[in-house]
């Protein structure tokens, strides 16, 4: 009899004005902080003259204190392609160093021209060089 009446005086208690009154948000007074800073790109640029047919092999350190490090690429074409598209290839990861190579066959004369980017999981680029494409590195290939 005892629980018959508790329950009785629990069912009471919890009206429907009670759980309005009781109206909380549980996100109320929490932030999301968003991600607006870009991966950082630690690059020494290739420097000298490379030999014709040979990988060049590019690294770089990406770091992002944000949401991480989604995906770094490595954009490249030679420069007597003039207008050509940029060869894209995703650079490998190991503890934060970023890894690939110009490919020798890719390597026709003249000099090639390059940039790494790297995007963050809020969708954040960075380029080294900074301006990307628009002013890559360059460097010049002995035949």
């Amino acid at each position: 009899m005892t629980l018959r009446v508790g329950f009785l005086a629990l069912l009471v208690g919890c009206t429907g004005d009670n759980l309005s009154s009781n109206n909380t948000n549980k996100d109320e007074g929490f932030e999301e902080e968003v991600d607006e800073s870009a991966p950082l790109i630690e690059h020494e640029p290739i420097d000298g003259t490379q030999t014709f047919g040979v990988d060049v092999p590019i690294e770089a350190l990406v770091t992002d204190e944000g949401t991480g490090v989604l995906f770094v690429y490595l954009h490249y074409k030679n420069e007597v392609d003039g207008e050509a598209d940029w060869t894209r290839l995703l650079l490998a990861a190991t503890e934060g160093v970023y890894s690939g190579k110009i490919k020798g066959s890719d390597m026709r004369g003249g000099g090639v021209d390059y940039y790494i980017e790297a995007t963050d999981y809020a969708q954040n680029p960075a380029f080294a060089p900074e301006d990307g494409g628009d002013d890559p590195y360059h460097f010049r290939i002995a035949e």
